[in-house]
């Protein structure tokens, strides 16, 4: 079983969010939707805000439960070049959960413009693809 879990304040990685959940058939929640039961992979992601993570999806990953996520994939969106990977490796890794060496996360998003192109897509999509075969 997956999950997707995302934080998003400009709209930008939830329409990331909710294009993954389109290619691996899940349902895209906000962080605000707790992980109840066991999962194999959990898509976890955020933007970039003054070059770190928010601190709400650092603490949706600091509360995970190690005995309900087997792997976490990270995600984001950024209007730069700065990603949330980093800071939420330290954090799951204090909890001892596997974090996966793949990783999607699309620059140039800038904030309210939901400005995810073509190309962009492709990268959803071969992510999606990376995954499933693993």
């Amino acid at each position: 079983m997956d999950a997707i879990r995302f934080y998003s304040r400009t709209g930008n990685t939830e329409k990331l969010a909710n294009l993954l959940g389109e290619q691996l058939h899940v349902p895209a929640k906000s962080i605000d939707s707790p992980i109840d039961k066991p999962v194999d992979r959990l898509f976890l992601g955020g933007g970039v805000y003054n070059m770190s993570a928010d601190k709400h999806l650092k603490a949706f990953a600091a509360n995970l439960d190690p005995e309900k996520v087997k792997e976490v994939f990270l995600f984001g969106t950024s209007g730069s070049v700065f990603t949330i990977e980093k800071q939420l490796t330290k954090v799951l890794k204090k909890k001892k959960i596997p974090v996966a060496d793949d990783h999607l996360f699309l620059h140039g998003v800038m904030p309210k413009m939901g400005n995810i192109n073509g190309h962009q897509k492709k990268e959803i999509e071969a992510f999606a693809k990376e995954t499933v075969t693993q």
